[in-house]
């Protein structure tokens, strides 16, 4: 190449630099890490101090309640780990697609009502909103890369099926919030 080309191809490489850094959201991910914070803190409560969650199992509002506070209980310690390492790789994905409001809803959301379908099965819940995250992010990927997103989805399923003991509560959970995430994502046309 001649100095005139490789001039005219540094220009539009800095250019291209300068409008990647202005398209960049400016919050990082901000709310993955709120996420995952929460999700210690339920870790903790959970399981260091479960005493504070016993006034509440008396009121009237408590099957609601725990079905809100069972999004952020992953249970056990390597639990609480896999679902942070999950939520910090696709949530930082799902973050930047995604408005932040998008992103509550699509994690609380999946959350909440696969915990009420593990309860209609007899089992108890926790953390399910990262499948409803991997149905978003399968949603957003299905925009660039139909057949990757349909390989990653089918994998993710195969993986949780064995990791579940084969239970039918927990996979009922894991599928209703893959598909609760898949569908929000798709209303509020995540990605697009």
């Amino acid at each position: 190449m001649d100095r005139e080309t490789q001039k005219f191809w540094r220009q539009r490489r800095n250019e291209m630099l300068k409008r990647d850094r202005r398209a960049r959201p400016t919050g990082g991910s901000t709310v993955t890490k709120a996420l995952i914070i929460l999700l210690v803190l339920g870790w903790l409560v959970q399981n260091l101090i479960p005493g504070i969650l016993a006034p509440l199992a008396g009121s009237a509002l408590s099957p609601a309640i725990f079905t809100i506070l069972s999004t952020i209980m992953p249970g056990s310690l390597i639990s609480l780990l896999f679902v942070g390492i999950f939520v910090w790789i696709i949530g930082m994905s799902i973050e930047a697609v995604s408005r932040p409001w998008q992103y509550v809803v699509i994690f609380f959301g999946s959350g909440i009502v696969a915990n009420m379908v593990i309860a209609h099965f007899g089992g108890a819940g926790s953390a399910l909103a990262v499948f409803g995250l991997a149905g978003a992010y399968v949603y957003s990927m299905s925009h660039f890369n139909q057949r990757g997103a349909t390989q990653w989805a089918l994998i993710l399923l195969g993986i949780n099926v064995v990791l579940s003991g084969f239970q039918m509560a927990i996979l009922a959970g894991e599928v209703t919030a893959f598909v609760v995430g898949l569908a929000l994502a798709s209303l509020m046309h995540i990605g697009s």
